[in-house]
């Protein structure tokens, strides 16, 4: 006897079904019917669930960032650059886990090329608390008072490295295919990216006689 799918299992089929129409078409190309057509449900199922098509898209922005939540929830401990470097790891394994779908980052990037107004919730929600903390731990590992520009900065390039790699997949496949395929790739990343940065944060602010545009910024 065949069973009946749960509600959570039918909104999950909604979920994944309507990721991959958003991810491939974005927001304003993709239209209920075709969410319907690739879940396999009728267009009540997702009214129920989901009221409209703003409100499906929204949380089907919150689970391709879901790996977002769950870092900005993450206990770090130890000195200031152990605590970068465990996160670095953390989130690098979340962006490149094989087991991501795929119209995770599709779907972000839809929304990254044609902002909606969902993308405000999602910042506020799930991108700004981690950038917060990347903030506040590069402050930590600096060990000098920095204006919000220098943190702003800094922040965005780690975290800016991280993403490169899940973003640029389809480019380093043909410029550096070692780096594109392989679960071993994935320590190599995050081994560079945490390498680099605290590298870069010691030879800018851990020296006796920083460089002067250092200097300047750190006196503005």
């Amino acid at each position: 006897m065949k069973t009946r799918p749960s509600p959570e299992e039918i909104q999950d089929r909604i979920i994944r079904a309507a990721g991959e129409v958003f991810g491939a078409r974005g927001f304003d190309g993709t239209t209920i019917r075709q969410i319907t057509s690739r879940a396999g449900v009728n267009v009540a199922a997702v009214n129920y669930y989901f009221r409209d098509k703003a409100e499906l898209y929204v949380r089907v922005l919150r689970e391709a960032k879901s790996c977002t939540r769950e870092l900005a929830l993450l206990e770090l401990s130890g000195s200031p650059e152990e605590q970068l470097r465990d996160f670095i790891f953390a989130f690098v394994r979340q962006l490149l886990d094989p087991a991501r779908p795929v119209w995770h980052v599709q779907v972000i990037t839809q929304e990254m090329l044609h902002p909606t107004p969902a993308l405000d919730v999602l910042v506020r929600e799930m991108t700004e608390p981690l950038f917060r903390q990347v903030r506040s731990m590069v402050g930590a590992v600096a060990a000098v008072k920095l204006p919000d520009r220098q943190l702003d900065l800094l922040t965005s390039s780690i975290l800016g490295q991280c993403l490169f790699y899940v973003r640029s997949r389809p480019m380093l496949e043909r410029l550096a295919p070692e780096l594109s395929r392989g679960s071993e790739r994935i320590e190599w990343i995050a081994e560079h990216i945490t390498s680099f940065s605290l590298a870069a944060l010691r030879g800018l602010f851990h020296k006796n006689n920083p460089p002067a545009h250092i200097r300047a910024a750190l006196k503005s």
